[in-house]
């Protein structure tokens, strides 16, 4: 039931004020003075307050005062109750933050209508902020949501890469194994080799070398092919050595291409961020695509959340494959070309990835970063990709993400990132073309 209370230190006014609030079909709650108005105010959570303003103790106003002061009880709507009626009273009431007041003595009929205002308007916020939980709530749920499916999408693409990661590694695995097992083949020569020339060093220095034992050790030179493995050991040594660094550097990528990072943009060098990426995802696009970078030496260090960049990177290059592929099918009749570029542009670095594939249709072209948008068939494609590269470069980062594309002819994603943080320095270019950004050729 609606409660309202009343704060009046004359008994019978505060009866003759609760029977016209009974008659409304309210709870009437009493109160004799401030201090007891304020803590049943506190104890009751009262719908509207009609407060009497001379009062001893405190006064009305006072009271008014430290229900305003007060972030629990401001919203409730205040009537003042009062004999003063000059013009000026009722000013310093409503500046205090009184809804409305009503003079003595009231009418009822104007008492009850100034009370339903103070009611509806107390209902209205009270809606105002469930309705504002709830908005939280949901916006709390959909970023869930969204950490989820961003989450979800790279272990989907980790997923994805991880037969072509697995290819890279095993390519210079085989030959540090072969080579391994080469030296410790040669090694049993080398060993026997090694066991005739300390008999023949023994021998020398007792002064009495036999020719049978000159004889075996030429033997064992022989057997062991010195020039031959003077030639292939040292090979055999630098491709394992090669391989190693291949496999750690397609670690190091993974690794930095994978780093959970604190949540917090740090300085990122873009240029070997996206190398990282290119590194992991080589075998999505060395079958149908040459692969042409132009990293300018002179990009400053980026603040960026670095897993997230380096995700986008990661669609925009496997969309650009893809796109490829298209148009080439698995490489046998020639390939494309995948060209990734950057560059310093006053207050904002850029990173571009062109295609030779098929274009984007019209039809189709603004609605590619819609979320759950795409063009692949049934289970190949969950049109998370592009929505997740425009919020992440967007909403996260402050930047710009668009494209240029013609079809038949390619695609050309272009993304700019602020150099310092936009939210304390700089803010995103206006709408339109960016300056210094190249049309693609026809």
């Amino acid at each position: 039931m609606t409660k309202i209370l009343i704060v009046d230190d004359t008994p019978d006014m505060a009866t003759l004020i609760g029977r016209a609030v009974k008659e409304q079909g309210y709870e009437s709650l009493t109160a004799s003075d401030g201090p007891q108005a304020l803590q049943m105010a506190w104890d009751e959570s009262p719908d509207a307050i009609l407060l009497d303003v001379m009062m001893p103790r405190m006064s009305g106003i006072e009271v008014l005062h430290k229900l305003k002061e007060d972030p629990n009880l401001r919203a409730i709507p205040v009537l003042l109750v009062t004999a003063k009626s000059e013009d000026n009273d009722v000013i310093k009431g409503l500046d205090a933050g009184a809804h409305d007041y009503v003079t003595k003595p009231f009418k009822k009929e104007i008492l009850a209508s100034r009370l339903r205002s103070a009611i509806r308007v107390k209902q209205d916020h009270d809606e105002l902020i469930e309705a504002n939980a709830r908005l939280e709530v949901e916006i709390a749920e959909r970023q869930k949501m969204e950490r989820e499916l961003a989450r979800a999408q790279k272990l989907e693409a980790i997923g994805h890469l991880a037969a072509g990661i697995a290819h890279e590694i095993n390519t210079p695995a085989q030959y540090v194994g072969d080579n391994t097992r080469f030296l410790r083949d040669v090694f049993a020569d080398i060993d026997t080799l090694l066991g005739m020339l300390d008999r023949l060093l023994q021998a020398t220095k007792d002064g009495n070398p036999t020719k049978d034992l000159v004889a075996e050790v030429e033997a064992a030179v022989r057997q062991a092919d010195v020039n031959y493995l003077k030639e292939e050991v040292p090979k055999a040594l630098q491709q394992s050595l090669e391989g190693i660094e291949r496999v750690a550097h397609i670690v190091r990528a993974m690794k930095e291409f994978s780093h959970p990072g604190n949540g917090r943009k740090q300085p990122v060098d873009l240029n070997r961020a996206i190398q990282s990426t290119l590194t992991i995802s080589r075998n999505e696009w060395r079958y149908v695509a040459d692969l042409v970078t132009d990293f300018a030496p002179d990009l400053p260090l980026v603040p960026c959340l670095a897993g997230d960049l380096n995700q986008v990177i990661l669609n925009l290059v496997v969309n650009a494959a893809q796109a490829i592929a298209a148009v080439v099918g698995d490489g046998s009749r020639g390939k494309g070309t995948i060209t990734v570029r950057t560059r310093c542009d006053g207050d904002w670095a850029e990173i571009r990835i062109g295609d030779t594939g098929t274009g984007i249709r019209e039809s189709i072209r603004e609605k590619i970063f819609d979320q759950f948008f795409t063009t692949k068939e049934v289970g190949k494609g969950t049109g998370l990709g592009l929505s997740m590269a425009h919020s992440i470069i967007v909403q996260k980062h402050g930047g710009v993400i668009r494209f240029e594309t013609e079809e038949g002819k390619g695609t050309a994603f272009i993304v700019r990132l602020p150099v310092t943080d936009p939210e304390k320095e700089c803010s995103p270019p206006a709408s339109g073309t960016l300056p210094g950004v190249p049309r693609l050729s026809a």
